[in-house]
C-alpha cells in the first residue's frame, strides 16, 4: 500500500496546504488505529494495518517539505534529525503503553488508547502556520528570496512532469540511492537481527530480542541526532558537505557491520553493531537536508515522495534478499537446519559500500544543482 500512496502524497504536498494534509493523515491514523480494536480475523487486521500504512505515507512528503520552509538550510540537518528520532522514541513509548494497557484491559483496548494521541495532535497541526514555499530559502549574500506558491496545475500530466524534473537532477539521483541503501540496511538488519543472535550466539529467545531492541533504539537515536548536528556544522564550510558526510558514514557503516558478522565475542559484537547502526542512520538527516536544497521549493514534496518510494522498495526487498541468501547456506542450529544469516549479511554488506560511493560521486553535481534550484 505504501508504494501506491507515496507518489500521490508528494503530489498533494506540492499542491495543497501541507498542514491540512498532515492533520487529515494524523486524524485518519487515530481513527484507523481504533478500528483495529474491532477486527474479527487475521485478514481484517492485515487490511486495517495496510490502510494505516497509507496514512503514515501521506504524511511524510508534506512534513518534510514543510520543515524545509520552517528552517533555513543551516538548521535543516537538526530539524530532520529530530523528525526521524520522534518515531523511534514514539514506537518505544507506544510499545510500553500499549503493552501495559493490553495486560490490564486486553489488546483491543490497547489499540483504542494508542490511537488517541494522533487524533489530538491533528487538532494542533491544524492550528500551525502554513509557511510560504521557499520562505526559508534565502540568498545568503542578499538576505532575501522570492516566495513561491504551490503548483497551480493539477492532474496526472503535471505529476509526471514533476517526476521527470526531479529525476533529471543528478545529485538528487545519488541522494535517492543513498537514502534507499540506508533504509534497506536498517530494515534488513532490524528484521533479521534477533534471529541472527539466536542462530550465531549464545543468546536465545527474549534475551536476543532485548539486545536487538537496545542496539537499534540507542544506535538509531544517537546516530540520528549526532548525524543531524554534524551535517549542519559541515554545511557551514561547504553547502554540499552534508552529502559527503552521508557518503562517509554509510561507507563506515558497511565496513563496521560486515566485521560484526564474522565470528566475534558478544562484548565486541554488540557495541560494534550499535556503532554500525548509528553510522547507517547518521546519513539520513544529511540526505534529507540535501534533498531539500537541490530541488526547487515547488516540487520538494515530489522529490521526497520519489525518495520515499525507492526507500520503501529497498526496505521491502532487503529482508527477502537476506533471507534468500541465508537459505542457500544452511547450518545446524539445535539439530535443525537454518539459514546462515552471518554469511547472508556479509554478502549484502558491499551494497552499502556501493551506495556510499554513489553518494560521494553525486557530490560533484551539488553546486550546479543548487544554482538551478535557486533559479527555479
Amino acid at each position: 500500500m505504501t508504494f501506491v500512496a507515496v507518489i500521490p502524497a508528494g503530489y498533494m504536498a506540492d499542491r495543497f496546504m501541507r498542514k491540512r494534509v498532515i492533520a487529515i493523515a494524523l486524524a485518519s491514523w487515530g481513527v484507523i488505529s481504533a478500528v483495529n480494536a474491532t477486527v474479527r480475523s487475521f485478514w481484517q487486521f492485515l487490511t486495517v494495518r495496510a490502510v494505516l500504512g497509507v496514512g503514515e505515507t501521506v504524511n511524510s512528503p508534506a512534513a518534510q517539505s514543510m520543515l524545509a520552509d520552517y528552517y533555513p538550510a543551516t538548521l535543516r540537518g537538526r530539524a530532520y534529525a529530530y523528525q526521524r528520532v520522534a518515531p523511534i522514541l514514539g514506537y518505544a513509548v507506544g510499545l510500553g503503553v500499549g503493552g501495559a494497557v493490553g495486560s490490564a484491559l486486553g489488546w483491543r483496548a490497547a489499540f483504542l488508547i494508542v490511537g488517541v494521541p494522533g487524533s489530538v495532535l491533528a487538532l494542533w497541526v491544524f492550528r500551525l502556520r502554513e509557511p510560504s514555499r521557499g520562505e526559508s530559502d534565502r540568498d545568503d549574500a542578499e538576505g532575501s528570496g522570492a516566495l513561491i506558491e504551490q503548483a497551480a496545475q493539477r492532474g496526472l500530466g503535471p505529476l509526471l512532469a514533476d517526476l521527470r524534473v526531479v529525476a533529471r537532477v543528478p545529485s538528487l539521483r545519488a541522494l535517492i540511492v543513498g537514502t534507499a541503501i540506508s533504509a534497506g540496511a536498517t530494515n534488513g538488519f532490524g528484521f533479521w537481527a534477533a534471529a541472527f543472535y539466536q542462530r550465531h550466539t549464545s543468546l536465545h529467545g527474549g534475551k536476543a530480542t532485548s539486545v536487538v531492541g537496545l542496539v537499534i533504539l540507542i544506535g538509531a537515536a544517537a546516530g540520528t541526532i549526532i548525524g543531524g548536528r554534524a551535517a549542519d556544522r559541515a554545511r557551514e564550510h561547504d553547502a554540499g558537505a552534508p552529502m559527503r558526510l552521508a557518503g562517509l558514514t554509510q561507507f563506515a557503516a558497511g565496513i563496521v557491520l560486515a566485521l560484526t558478522f564474522l565470528h566475534q565475542p558478544l562484548f565486541v559484537r554488540i557495541p560494534a553493531q550499535l556503532l554500525g547502526v548509528a553510522f547507517v542512520v547518521a546519513a539520513f538527516p544529511a540526505l534529507a537536508a540535501m534533498t531539500s536544497q537541490v530541488v526547487g521549493p515547488q516540487i520538494r514534496g515530489t522529490a521526497f515522495a520519489l525518495t520515499g518510494f525507492l526507500a520503501a522498495l529497498a526496505s521491502a526487498v532487503s529482508p527477502l534478499l537476506i533471507g534468500a541468501i541465508a537459505d542457500r547456506f544452511p547450518i545446524q542450529v539445535h539439530g535443525k537446519p537454518e539459514g546462515n544469516l552471518a554469511t547472508a549479511f556479509i554478502c549484502v554488506s558491499p551494497l552499502i559500500l556501493i551506495g556510499a560511493l554513489v553518494v560521494l560521486n553525486g557530490r560533484r553535481h551539488v553546486e550546479g544543482d543548487l544554482a538551478k534550484a535557486a533559479a527555479a
